[in-house]
């Protein structure tokens, strides 16, 4: 399992919508898999978390397992494993201070135990350079 956590100078349902709804503006482009720069990523109770091409190809990253807001979002995460082997991502919105703490866990699933260990270091790198990018974004969202 790995945890890796920020703190964002916004609310919890404003750091819930930044996470979710505008989550294609601050998504690292180096952490896209489309190879479109120009790609799109949505996250949504309803259709999971997809990177849409410019040519309209969709990669389906995870699919959500629990929509909570403004609180928690639990996905099964394809990146790495597939579907068929997924690992588990929760995402917790909490009320620290004056903003808010994101944490993400992120950990195997029965499924792809055998695979953790060979990608763990790559979600874990993956995981810093998202959450640097929303705190950028997050910064600049202040409210």
């Amino acid at each position: 399992m790995m945890t890796k956590s920020v703190l964002l100078p916004l609310q919890p349902a404003a750091a819930f919508e930044l996470f979710t709804t505008a989550i294609s503006d601050w998504w690292p482009a180096s952490s896209r898999h489309t190879n479109d720069p120009a790609s799109v990523v949505l996250l949504s109770a309803e259709a999971g978390l997809v990177e849409r091409a410019s040519d309209g190809h969709e990669i389906v990253l995870g699919k959500v397992l629990a929509w909570e807001p403004p609180g928690r979002i639990l996905l099964d995460f394809f990146i790495a494993t597939g579907p068929e082997q997924p690992t588990a991502v929760e995402i917790r919105f909490q009320l620290e201070g004056g903003g808010t703490r994101l944490t993400v866990v992120h950990r195997p699933k029965p499924e792809s135990e055998a695979l953790w260990d060979g990608w763990v270091a790559r979600y874990e790198r993956a995981w810093e350079r998202v959450l640097a990018a929303l705190a950028e974004a997050a910064s600049g969202a202040k409210r």
